[in-house]
């Protein structure tokens, strides 16, 4: 028998290994296995049996590593799929579907030959020293962890111990870093009744305890002998006895004839007396902890509650008393949270329409179009509920984590018990927990990031995308895929509906929709709610409310908020040099004023874009990319956003010495900071990715901004999609036009977009709102038809431009970039590339795919590694690539969103 795997590295093929015997009865497609690949071992996965190969020597497989496939007939054929249409190695493919830590990394075994051989050099002796002190075998990972080690590079000293015969190396793979928590229980073995009859039974033996026993046994008359008493206990000496006297246990009778003994205590207090002997204290608690519980606990919470140990647990367990036990505990990111139920609000005419269409055509791709606050959501809940009803699962993905928050809330407040949240920022173990659960069918929704796509439910029957056209749905990695793509393809075992929501939606979507592959379902009306709903939230915060017209007897409906564009080139001619115009300020001074909220939004992080020098013109730079570094007051330091490479802030320029070194542009500290200075009464919040490093960070902006407890919300992207903050009456968009001026066909697009989504966080609620756009072109159409709300202009004008050029959707790209650490090498490797392609396409007569470049990247250099890039366009580029393997060093994007 031999197995086609895929192996966990840059290579496009699969390769054949022989099964050894005692495998083959138990191996399957979807097996994670160790196999030899080159010099050293590697993870692997089955993607199909054979029973003969080509091949005329194989490899035999290591090893087995997980009991079960981890991967299903349909996620391989996934992975196959993807690895075709992306142009991708397919064990990346295959590798996005398996849990974070599931799989480690290489390592290698010393094993010390001769113990008691000694080294002269430092190096070597300290490393000898700690192999023996493990019995003379050690990994390398073990090595690195050793204090004695630390800091020290070993690496030589190895390969040179090696040589010399004194050390045996193996090359290995480490364990997984995830696995299955399993945790100790403890359960009460015997009727709560029965426990005051064994309190003598408890604690430890004490010679003590057994007379006080005996002689509450016996009647008060006769009194028993000392000599007899301690004859009855198997005692020979009186110590223990008089050790009573003293505590005033007993009474000794010294004066009779012979010596007589009595109790000292009440009866009624001998049990009580008989605990403390024994010091039974402790485990009369575990005991009557565990009688109050239903059934077994955790065995922490025991320990917690009564400051036990495990012996104590595992004496009771010898006397009959307790059960211990195990059983598995899932890592659950959503497990303390509780969620209020909500009912079902009544459709409006227009979400009725368009549930009546996906309820109706099950299986089908939608497009949800809908300007912001139309009532998406209220579908997707809709779609979930139907799809549960069936006995299926649903995935609803996210483009932010920051959106994670808000969305688990409404989910939770309808879909309550079998929700699951992934992206990112949880932890292995809690990712891992998921995953599992996915698969055993313990899930009903996820909500996550792009990854949560992945989630291996056995029966999916919906995934949502919502804001579509996020480009955070594009892997920014190999494999470069779209998650748009692959959930397509996913649902088509499963004749599963996909929806995708947006209020700008991509224009290929849109494109896909009027050529009739999707189908185009609209919401052009903006819901503030219902009209209870609206007068009781008027009522509790005194306001009156502000709506348009009523779509139902109890639905509200309100216009998009008027935009208002500011030209700041007028700004500067008129005297104000503030980041802030003279509309914005009047604008946010009347928010503060009526007690209202407003969101300041820039698309930029830190204090200012980048360090100039007046004198020399030098910009202060990151080494390892060329890109302008951001100062950030917040550490007082220059940090690069692509590499994260940092350096302090310079008081006097490096390159001439002059003092004159300016900040210049802003960031979202710069407007927190001169928010302040003109407003020092308002409270201000910043929600950026340097004050909202985890996901729970997100949620406490989010839930204090929602509870009124600051004014003004400054943030970046994250803050313009999908969050529904009812009483933000006011968006400044701070500076409408700094991505329009990028090299890339799509910047005009992002733009829109982007101003689009983030003048919907204006008037979603019952006071209404308005947005202040200021600019430096004022004239662009995108920001001219963002003003507007104008989509279907916006359409028409961006579509007329890429066909005319040639570019998506109407002529597809594929993405060649180079990189090597020597520009020149990567410069001479683009032009040999582009060489390369051309004549493939001249011996495959694909005359209507065409190179353009090759040219360096806009981002030349990133964390130290020169990029440069050429761009294949035609109506199927992947035709010149498919059955090449790429050379390394290149990296290959099929459909990409930017060419930065």
């Amino acid at each position: 028998m031999y197995a086609e795997i895929a192996i966990n590295a840059p290579v496009h093929q699969t390769f054949h290994y022989h099964v050894p015997p005692d495998l083959q009865p138990v191996i399957k497609p979807g097996h994670l296995v160790e196999v030899p690949f080159a010099t050293a071992q590697q993870h692997g996965i089955v993607v199909d049996l054979h029973t003969e190969t080509e091949i005329p020597q194989t490899k035999d497989i290591t090893n087995l590593i997980h009991p079960v496939p981890l991967l299903t007939f349909q996620q391989l054929d996934l992975g196959l799929w993807m690895a075709d249409r992306y142009l991708a190695p397919v064990g990346y493919c295959l590798w996005l579907m398996l849990p974070p830590g599931i799989t480690n990394g290489r390592d290698i075994r010393l094993n010390l030959l001769d113990p008691a051989v000694d080294s002269d050099d430092p190096v070597a002796r300290k490393l000898l020293a700690l192999i023996r002190k493990r019995d003379g075998v050690i990994t390398g990972h073990q090595i690195d962890g050793a204090k004695s080690m630390h800091g020290i590079p070993w690496d030589s000293t190895v390969r040179r111990l090696v040589k010399d015969g004194i050390l045996q190396q193996e090359r290995i793979l480490r364990p997984p870093r995830t696995r299955a928590q399993i945790v100790q229980t403890a359960a009460l073995a015997i009727h709560p009744n029965m426990i005051p009859g064994i309190i003598p039974t408890l604690g430890r033996d004490s010679r003590r305890a057994d007379l006080l026993m005996l002689l509450a046994a016996l009647p008060d008359e006769p009194r028993p002998t000392v000599d007899g008493l301690l004859r009855a206990c198997d005692l020979a000496s009186r110590s223990p006895l008089e050790a009573m006297e003293d505590a005033g246990l007993v009474i000794i009778d010294r004066n009779s004839r012979p010596h007589t003994v009595s109790l000292a205590v009440p009866r009624d207090q001998v049990e009580t007396t008989l605990i403390t002997l024994r010091k039974a204290e402790k485990h009369l608690h575990i005991l009557q902890v565990l009688a109050h519980e239903p059934g077994a606990i955790d065995v922490s919470w025991l320990y917690a509650q009564t400051n036990c140990k495990l012996p104590d647990l595992q004496h009771l367990e010898e006397l009959g008393y307790v059960l211990l036990g195990e059983r598995p505990h899932w890592r659950d990111s959503l497990a303390e949270r509780d969620f209020v139920l909500t009912t079902p609000p009544t459709l409006t005419p227009e979400q009725s329409a368009v549930w009546e269409q996906i309820a109706r055509n099950p299986g089908k791709t939608f497009l949800l179009q809908g300007v912001t606050g139309s009532g998406k959501t209220e579908i997707y809940l809709r779609a979930m509920e139907a799809v549960i009803a069936r006995g299926q699962q649903a995935i609803l993905l996210v483009p932010e984590i920051a959106l994670t928050a808000q969305t688990i809330r409404r989910v939770g407040a309808r879909l309550t018990g079998r929700l699951a949240v992934i992206h990112s920022q949880l932890t292995e173990g809690e990712r891992y927990d998921t995953w599992r659960r996915a698969r055993e069918g313990l899930i009903d929704v996820v909500i996550g990031a792009r990854s949560a796509l992945f989630a291996p439910l056995p029966n999916l029957g919906l995934i949502i995308l919502d804001e579509e056209h996020d480009r955070s749905y594009k892997n920014g990695e190999t494999p470069y895929y779209h998650a748009l793509d692959v959930a397509e393809e996913r649902l088509k075992d499963t004749d599963g509906t996909l929806l995708l929501g947006s209020a700008t939606p991509a224009l290929e979507t849109i494109y896909r929709a009027e050529a009739g592959e999707i189908t185009h379902l609209q919401l052009p009306s903006r819901i503030i709610g219902h009209r209870q709903h609206i007068y009781q939230q008027a009522a509790k915060v005194g306001v009156e409310a502000e709506y348009n017209r009523s779509v139902l007897p109890d639905a509200l409906t309100m216009d998009l908020p008027p935009v208002q564009v500011v030209d700041m080139r007028d700004e500067l001619k008129a005297g104000n040099t503030s980041i802030f115009s003279t509309a914005l300020q009047a604008a946010l001074a009347e928010v503060l004023k009526r007690e209202q909220q407003a969101i300041l939004f820039l698309n930029r992080r830190g204090a200012a874009t980048y360090v100039f020098c007046r004198d020399c013109g030098y910009v202060a730079s990151c080494p390892n990319c060329d890109t302008p570094l951001t100062f950030h007051r917040q550490g007082e330091a220059l940090r690069c956003h692509r590499c994260g490479h940092t350096t302090p802030e310079p008081k006097r320029c490096p390159q001439c010495g002059s003092g004159r070194i300016k900040f210049f542009g802003a960031g979202t500290q710069q407007v927190e900071a001169a928010m302040n200075t003109l407003f020092p009464q308002a409270r201000t919040l910043r929600w950026d990715a340097d004050t909202a490093t985890t996901a729970e960070m997100h949620e406490y902006f989010l839930q204090r901004f929602i509870d009124r407890k600051a004014d003004i919300l400054i943030g970046t992207q994250m803050i313009a999609k999908g969050l529904d903050l009812p009483l933000v009456t006011l968006v400044g968009v701070v500076s409408a036009d700094m991505a329009l001026n990028l090299p890339d066909f799509r910047a005009g697009e992002h733009t829109f977009q982007t101003l689009t989504q983030v003048a919907g966080r204006a008037g979603r609620g019952l006071l209404g709102g308005r947005v202040i756009l200021q600019t430096y072109q004022p004239e662009h159409y995108a920001i001219q038809f963002a003003a507007r709300h104008d989509m279907e202009g916006f359409y028409a004008h961006e579509m007329a431009f890429r066909q005319q050029l040639g570019y998506p959707p109407y002529r597809r790209l594929v993405r060649v970039v180079i990189r090597a650490e020597q520009e020149t090498r990567a410069e001479s490797e683009a032009i040999a590339a582009a060489d390369l392609l051309r004549a493939r396409l001249s011996k495959l007569g694909l005359a209507a795919t065409e190179i353009i470049g090759p040219a360096p990247c806009f981002f030349r250099r990133v964390n130290n590694v020169y990029r440069w890039h050429l761009l294949l366009r035609g109506p199927d580029p992947t035709a010149v690539l498919r059955g090449f393997d790429p050379p390394r060093g290149w990296s290959v994007e099929v459909d990409p969103l930017d060419v930065l």
